[in-house]
């Protein structure tokens, strides 16, 4: 049985839009918030924007506007 290039390749890259939404929230230190219950019920919500990995960002603080940054106990 020869592998083709498509049963190869990781489920796992840049592209897959979970991994997106991971990356943003990150960036915005916000990274403690993903979880895949919510992040599929933000999908839906956000079917039809434009970018949907940040219109699931924008979800995602939104629904936890009271939770603490990753850089919270930072001091700058």
């Amino acid at each position: 049985m020869q592998k083709t290039l498509s049963n190869d390749k990781s489920k796992n890259n840049a592209f897959n839009l979970s991994t997106q939404v991971k990356l943003l929230l990150h960036e915005k230190g916000f990274s403690n918030l993903f979880n895949f219950n919510d992040y599929n019920y933000f999908k839906k919500q956000s079917k039809n924007s434009f970018n949907k990995a940040q219109a699931i960002v924008e979800l995602f603080i939104q629904e936890n506007v009271n939770s603490k940054s990753d850089y919270n106990e930072y001091i700058f």
